[in-house]
């Protein structure tokens, strides 16, 4: 396994439980954040159409205001002076109202028009035209308030797009990076721990095999180095019974699959041990 796609960890169950409440973690924020994502599609493709919405009828009602603009200078002339010398109070004002869309802050723009400040061409018009400055005034009020929910979408849709953006570059981290990292190291700590325990089981075969091959073997027989007249009469049946001991061990390992050498001073000595075994023979 590459250890450069998984976290430096040791192989132990402590650590095993981190990784996965680690991952437990992990995916309820990823979760999270693609729920978080698919709802700020939703209001930005909501906000989107609206905007498509009030853009086209912008143009619409500004082409109607400058139709009403060139009847007015028509019949009155040129006013542009007269206009901006009597510019008083802002009859419309623009109120900043902050909202929360699935967790990001954004700026809406509302128009407020203000009846209480005074309008220094309310008698315009008065000797001619006054009912087509009446319309243009009219008209370019609504222009003033379609504009300014305009700004205000546009300005929704650019930090929601910014925000979208931002949330599926953290969504693709965790679903490319973070999550298949935990998942390698979850991998490598279970293959560790599997690999202790298969030692740990061959381990313990081999300590009831040489248990087993302990009782088959006989013990030495004891030899006395000052014999008399009746140890030397009692050896050639000790050395009988050794013969037929050993001739008893080598019929018992040739049934079993032991290997043997010769024999030498009364000793059996194997070769190697038994190399396969049944679960019965463990130890616990």
């Amino acid at each position: 396994m590459n250890s450069e796609n998984r976290y430096p960890v040791t192989a132990s169950l402590f650590m095993l439980r981190e990784i996965k409440q680690r991952q437990e973690k992990v995916n309820k924020g990823y979760q999270l954040l693609k729920r978080k994502a698919e709802a700020l599609r939703f209001k930005g493709r909501q906000a989107a159409a609206e905007l498509a919405t009030v853009q086209a009828l912008l143009g619409h009602t500004l082409k109607e205001a400058y139709i009403s603009l060139a009847a007015i200078k028509f019949t009155n002339g040129e006013s542009n002076a007269l206009v901006l010398e009597n510019v008083g109070q802002a009859q419309i004002r623009v109120q900043r109202v902050p909202e929360n869309i699935s967790g990001v802050p954004t700026v809406s723009l509302q128009a407020i028009e203000d009846h209480t400040a005074g309008d220094a061409f309310r008698y315009a018009g008065l000797g001619a035209g006054g009912h087509r400055t009446s319309e243009t005034k009219r008209a370019f009020r609504e222009v003033t308030k379609i504009l300014i929910k305009f700004a205000s979408l546009r300005n929704i849709c650019l930090l929601l797009d910014e925000a979208i953006r931002t949330t599926l570059r953290k969504v693709n981290g965790i679903e490319k990076v973070i999550l298949p990292k935990l998942r390698n190291t979850e991998n490598y700590i279970l293959t560790e721990m599997d690999e202790r325990e298969r030692e740990e089981y061959h381990r313990l075969k081999m300590v009831k095999a040489k248990k087993n091959l302990g009782r088959i073997l006989p013990k030495p027989v004891e030899r006395k180095v000052c014999g008399d007249s009746s140890d030397i009469s009692e050896t050639p049946s000790v050395s009988s019974r050794q013969s037929d001991s050993l001739k008893d061990l080598v019929d018992v390992n040739s049934k079993s699959g032991l290997s043997t050498t010769t024999v030498s001073a009364g000793d059996f000595k194997p070769v190697c041990y038994p190399h396969y075994w049944d679960d019965d023979d463990l130890l616990f």
